[in-house]
């Protein structure tokens, strides 16, 4: 499965920066996740990395496509791709600041037959997240990334997530 997600993540990386101009290449790091309202304990130092494909990444709208690995709430491995999008809201001197969105596909054994009993999309062990995101980029090319995941079960209200990242190799 690993390795048809990767494929899938290539291809279509490889199609749309042969579309699009102004695409930047990223490397990063998921750091941790805060839990609202635990009714456990969880993991809430997740280290782990990702690549992404930043799509329009001048301009006020932006997209992107990102697949990674990390240590989850649980202490396992988790290997994810997902989707962005974040429009430019405000500048702060050397920095921007977006808000946007993202949705895919995370790979979650501990908790995916509790997501398909409540009638949640899974594909196998892989369930589909989605939530808003705060982004802070600054002109030398790092950002931080905030997401929500806007879970209400019985062990949380939600998660926030937290990622730093850098631009690698060149713009077209």
């Amino acid at each position: 499965m690993f390795l048809r997600v990767c494929v899938v993540f290539m291809a279509c990386s490889l199609f749309a920066n042969a579309v699009m101009a102004q695409t930047q290449w990223r490397i990063g790091a998921n750091m941790a996740s805060v839990h609202i309202a635990p009714q456990r304990e969880f993991n809430q130092i997740n280290p782990g990395a990702f690549v992404s494909a930043t799509f329009r990444s001048d301009k006020k709208f932006q997209y992107g496509v990102q697949l990674g690995v990390y240590l989850n709430s649980y202490s396992e491995r988790t290997i994810y791709g997902s989707t962005f999008a974040n429009w430019r809201v405000a500048r702060f001197g050397n920095a921007d600041l977006r808000l946007g969105g993202f949705m895919g596909l995370m790979e979650y054994p501990v908790i995916s037959e509790r997501a398909r009993a409540i009638g949640w999309p899974t594909v196998g062990d892989f369930i589909l997240t989605m939530g808003p995101s705060l982004k802070l980029t600054f002109n030398s090319g790092l950002d931080f990334t905030v997401g929500f995941l806007p879970v209400k079960t019985k062990e949380t209200s939600g998660v926030l997530t937290f990622q730093m990242s850098i631009p690698f190799g060149g713009r077209r």
